[in-house]
């Protein structure tokens, strides 16, 4: 048996339990389906949780463990998280070298095709009404912190830009930067950790902690029920567990960013009934004092040029003109 178990592992768990799914019957099939609709989940439970959300006696998980070549629940667990750690090298793995067939204009196209498709499950997914609160939270806070670890910490960055422009006062930190912030974090503040697979022990950490202040904490991961959801005031996730598990270092970013941009749009007609105060003086001051080339034509500096003139004019003694 032990033989048996050790060849079994060298394979992923959750591949090789959805390519063994079509075979099962009874309670073995209940807890495959079970495992397969919601990996994550099935991380956070003990095995008395397994088989009451598959309709199966304890023994009944304990044989599929056995089935599936593991020598009990706490080792199938073992190989589910590793399945799932390796999920952000996935996308890599299957795109391939761009030397043969149509070279880098056909990976190119498969990159496309994989960003297009995931979008278009971010659409389906997206759950409206926790949306909804989580912009009605950032809307009326006094400031937020959007915190990312790593490669997370990239959309972090960007969602603090783009809350920024929607009139919020708003900050990206790290982990260890926040450590230093976070005591003066209160109820007036909304906390958002971002985090692909919703696993990352310390963003889990610094938003629960950020939560006992009594900000509103806001996870955003590409799946649902994480541990970091588990930890949030508000939950969003932005794929589904299946799109998720081939791969999630390719589609994360693009997929949080839309988000990102859903949430600052709603925040602006939630906050201001229009246009940030300041936005279209800060548009001009960046056209006129970073930017190279024609500068746009705007009412304000056309009335400062005419304002200008007038007082030129005046000073030379001559009639000013409206």
């Amino acid at each position: 048996m032990v033989d048996q178990a050790a060849r079994y592992r060298t394979i992923d768990c959750l591949t090789m339990i959805e390519q063994r799914l079509p075979a099962l019957t009874g309670a073995s099939r209940r807890v495959a389906e079970a495992i397969v609709r919601d990996p994550w989940a099935i991380l956070g439970m003990t095995i008395y949780d397994v088989a009451a959300i598959s309709g199966v006696s304890l023994p009944s998980v304990t044989r599929f463990c056995r089935a599936v070549g593991y020598a009990g629940f706490r080792e199938l667990v073992q190989g589910i998280a590793q399945s799932l750690g390796r999920i952000e090298s996935k996308d890599l793995e299957t795109l391939g070298p761009p030397t043969s067939g149509n070279g880098l204009e056909g990976l190119a196209s498969t990159i496309v095709k994989r960003q297009i498709d995931a979008l278009q499950t971010t659409l389906k997914t997206l759950d409206y009404a926790a949306i909804e609160r989580a912009v009605e939270a950032i809307a009326n806070a006094r400031h937020v912190t959007t915190l990312g670890h790593g490669g997370a910490y990239v959309p972090a960055l960007g969602m603090a830009i783009k809350l920024n422009w929607a009139g919020i006062p708003c900050t990206a930190a790290t982990i260890d930067l926040f450590s230093n912030q976070v005591i003066a974090t209160n109820d007036q503040d909304v906390v958002i950790g971002i985090s692909h697979q919703g696993r990352t022990r310390e963003l889990i950490e610094m938003l629960a902690l950020a939560k006992s202040f009594g900000a509103t904490a806001i996870a955003i991961t590409t799946v649902p029920q994480s541990p970091l959801a588990a930890e949030a005031t508000i939950s969003l996730a932005v794929l589904t567990p299946e799109v998720a598990r081939a791969g999630t270092f390719l589609i994360a970013f693009d997929t949080i960013m839309v988000l990102a941009d859903i949430l600052s749009a709603a925040v602006v007609d939630r906050r201001w009934q229009g246009s940030p105060p300041n936005r279209r003086e800060v548009i001009e001051w960046i056209e006129t004092h970073l930017r190279v080339g024609p500068v746009p034509q705007s009412e304000t500096r056309s009335r400062q040029r005419q304002t200008r003139r007038g007082n030129r004019q005046v000073q030379e003694g001559a009639p000013a003109h409206g």
